[in-house]
């Protein structure tokens, strides 16, 4: 399934920044784990303001939970994740947490998710929530080699 977490489809180009942008979420049984997992990412809005709160991104927050309780049923497994584009303390980041959500970067005390390719001071962008850290048999952030200005989440469940 996917949505727009940001304005719309537009079948003339682009449009202006901040542009349209969507999340995609899907649900899959776990032969394992005999249980569902759902996974819900997005690319939120890049603002050249920086990474601050604002009315944009917290709509696109609430839009980003609600596609994930629309793929995801009672007792799934549940991971959020993306380039959000926002800052640790985020209105964002409160929003999925105070869903109950467990945001695993900065609670594993990752100094970043920003390579050195990276050149502006803030180091985190990236996150990884989930709703059952118990579940969580391995996080890291992966530093090398070093193929963006993003690093890649490893999430082992």
């Amino acid at each position: 399934m996917q949505g727009f977490v940001h304005k719309d489809y537009s079948p003339d180009g682009y449009g202006e920044h901040p542009r349209s942008h969507n999340a995609h979420g899907l649900r899959l049984y776990d032969q394992a784990r005999r249980g569902f997992v759902c996974i819900t990412q997005m690319h939120g809005l890049r603002d050249v303001a920086g990474k601050l709160d604002t009315a944009d991104r917290s709509a696109q927050a609430r839009r980003l939970l609600a596609l994930s309780d629309q793929v995801a049923e009672e007792g799934d497994l549940r991971v959020i994740c993306g380039d959000f584009n926002v800052e640790p303390d985020s209105e964002t980041l409160r929003l999925l947490q105070d869903a109950g959500m467990v945001e695993l970067v900065t609670r594993g005390g990752f100094p970043g998710t920003r390579t050195s390719h990276y050149r502006k001071p803030a180091k985190f962008a990236d996150y990884m929530l989930i709703n059952r850290p118990d579940a969580v048999l391995g996080f890291r952030v992966e530093r090398d080699p070093e193929v963006s200005d993003h690093c890649p989440l490893v999430l082992e469940v």
